[in-house]
């Protein structure tokens, strides 16, 4: 009797196992199907970023739109330099027009772009720096009518804006007694 409880409980056994199989067939059938969607949607996903980086790039993160389709490329003239917010390389007052200085070459590249200017944001005490940049700018162009656009960025200014998002040197300047 103990002989054939055993057998009815292994038949029992293997007849869920029949039942279940098909079950299993189908799961395994869709997780492969979920699988390769994934991969699909990882493989475009990844092309758009990819595109989207290489886009933002060429354009620059930190350009201000304008009504007449040009953009502006921000520059921020602190007293002894200035600084190229896309970059964040900065340069000496004086060596902003040297030969081959960052401001030189990223003036270069933004105007090259039609319809592109420099966009200055001035911090106290940087009127004379910001002098020097122009300058320079009009010694690199002596016949070309160039544009500039300038922001006054005093302490309420730079108060208002989220010192979570602006860079270190930025939040520095910002934070330092004068």
């Amino acid at each position: 009797m103990l002989a054939e409880e055993g057998r009815g409980a292994l038949s029992a056994l293997a007849r869920q196992e029949e039942s279940n199989a098909p079950m299993m067939a189908i799961f395994g059938g869709v997780f492969a199907l979920m699988l390769v969607l994934l991969l699909v949607v990882n493989v475009y996903t990844g092309e758009a970023a990819r595109e989207r980086l290489d886009r933002a790039s060429e354009d620059g993160r930190y350009r201000i739109e304008r009504l007449d389709g040009g953009a502006g490329y921000v520059v921020i003239v602190f007293p002894a330099e200035v600084r190229i917010v896309e970059t964040g390389g900065g340069v000496p007052r004086e060596g902003i027009c040297e030969a081959g200085s960052a401001f030189r070459d990223y003036a270069g590249r933004v105007y090259a772009r039609r319809g592109s200017q420099l966009v200055f944001f001035l911090l106290e005490g940087s009127i004379g720096t910001m002098f020097e940049a122009r300058e320079c700018l009009r010694r690199m162009w002596p016949d070309r009518l160039l544009t500039i656009g300038w922001v006054i960025a005093d302490d309420e200014f730079l108060k208002s804006v989220s010192l979570g998002e602006i860079p270190e040197y930025i939040r520095d300047y910002a934070e330092s007694p004068r």
